[in-house]
């Protein structure tokens, strides 16, 4: 649509006949699975009365880019939560697993999106109005709608990492220096 040009806004949905939340967070969901795409389903397992089981959801994902890039992407996406300049740094202060996210917000303020993922499970907001309306909040309410989901979900798990792929190298570098 010529209303869906701005390739800017593309890598939240910022479209109007774009992405949903849905495909934003299993679009997002390849940086903290070695690249790997699962496409979204709401039913993983659907079984008669007598255990017979009529839909099992296939597990099996497509490999969309490497575990490397992948890798990189989630590091940069954690930059988005842990650093100084970060937009995502109100999830900052859930320590007890690794998060990553991404924001937006569109140029009239009609929209704020926020998709974010711990090793665990990955979610995308997206905060607006039926009809563009300007929504008049200097901070984008994302991260607190993410928190309030992910501290309940993740009740009682296990601290994680996100898995790394064995071709990256992490180095240290001085923005000063240049080395």
């Amino acid at each position: 649509m010529p209303e869906d040009k701005n390739l800017a806004a593309l890598a939240l949905g910022g479209t109007n006949y774009g992405l949903t939340t849905t495909e934003s967070a299993a679009a997002y969901a390849i940086f903290g699975n070695q690249g790997v795409y699962h496409k979204p389903t709401t039913y993983y397992k659907i079984e008669r009365a007598n255990g017979e089981v009529i839909f099992d959801y296939d597990e099996t994902g497509t490999q969309v880019i490497s575990p490397a890039s992948a890798t990189i992407m989630n590091h940069l996406l954690q930059e988005v939560v842990y650093g100084s300049e970060g937009t995502g740094r109100g999830i900052s202060w859930y320590n007890t697993m690794k998060a990553y996210a991404k924001t937006g917000t569109s140029s009239e303020s009609n929209d704020l999106w926020m998709v974010a993922g711990t090793p665990y499970y990955v979610a995308a907001v997206w905060v607006g109005f039926d009809h563009p309306e300007t929504l008049g909040v200097s901070v984008n309410p994302g991260g607190k709608i993410f928190m309030r989901v992910f501290n309940e979900i993740h009740e009682g798990l296990e601290e994680r990492e996100f898995p790394k792929s064995s071709k990256t190298i992490e180095k240290k570098y001085c923005r000063s220096t240049k080395s």
